[in-house]
């Protein structure tokens, strides 16, 4: 545990620790509105979290990512995996994937706001947008990924279908399927604040967009690290879940 600590976390905490005391010594030489000190946003997260300002918008941006990204990772890995099983498949739903993640999918927001309303349907829909493509991208990769010479083989001892893709094919691609998840995560946090942001009335984006609005600039930075620190646990959880994973495929 200590060679862990000493050999990942140490770098990190000692670039942490001296972009916090930039901040703070900048905060207070500067002076400005726009760039109060690292103490009076923690204070002003402080106060926030004291008065519950900041729980029912993160209980809110949750449960809409938690569902967007079990559509899109569901949807995802069965197109992906489609794709990379059949060459019919891939040829009719390729060009949309590759359409999907190069599209800006933030020009969709008010698309799906007006399909949708304001309500967590449009959260949701923006949170599958920015994921589900990368995720059926890699879901495909993985299929792919494997060695040809380990299908013939299997299939020379009549493994076929359902029981060959289950005991060679995803425990072979696992790797794939786990980066596909984490960057579906990632992107699905950043698609819902950004949803949020347009929105502007609900959930931590609202938030931003709220007290951005204002030049309230030490509540604005609570809620931006607060979006990081969230986008961090949910990676990092998923990145814990895929080493589980992966152990388990060895």
């Amino acid at each position: 545990m200590t060679g862990f600590f000493g050999r990942l976390n140490f770098p990190f905490l000692l670039t942490l620790i001296g972009l916090a005391l930039v901040w703070e010594i900048a905060g207070q030489m500067a002076n400005i509105l726009t760039l109060p000190p690292l103490s009076s946003v923690f204070q002003a997260f402080g106060r926030l979290w004291a008065r519950g300002e900041l729980t029912a918008p993160l209980l809110d941006s949750t449960l809409a990512l938690l569902v967007g990204l079990a559509i899109s990772l569901s949807v995802g890995s069965l197109v992906g995996i489609g794709i990379g099983l059949s060459r019919t498949i891939d040829v009719a739903m390729s060009p949309y994937v590759k359409a999907g993640l190069s599209a800006p999918m933030i020009a969709f927001v008010p698309v799906f706001m007006m399909l949708f309303g304001i309500g967590p349907e449009t959260r949701i829909a923006t949170v599958i947008a920015f994921s589900v493509f990368i995720v059926a991208t890699n879901a495909a990769t993985a299929v792919r990924s494997v060695d040809p010479a380990l299908v013939e083989m299997a299939r020379s001892f009549g493994a076929k279908g359902w029981p060959l893709l289950r005991d060679l094919q995803l425990p072979s691609g696992a790797p794939y399927f786990v980066a596909g998840l984490k960057l579906g995560v990632a992107r699905g946090v950043k698609g819902l604040i950004n949803g949020e942001v347009l929105i502007a009335i609900i959930g931590l984006g609202g938030l931003v967009k709220k007290y951005g609005t204002v030049f309230s600039m030490d509540q604005l930075y609570a809620v931006i690290l607060l979006i990081v620190l969230y986008a961090a646990i949910a990676v990092g959880l998923v990145s814990l879940f895929g080493k589980l994973v992966l152990r388990g495929t060895r």
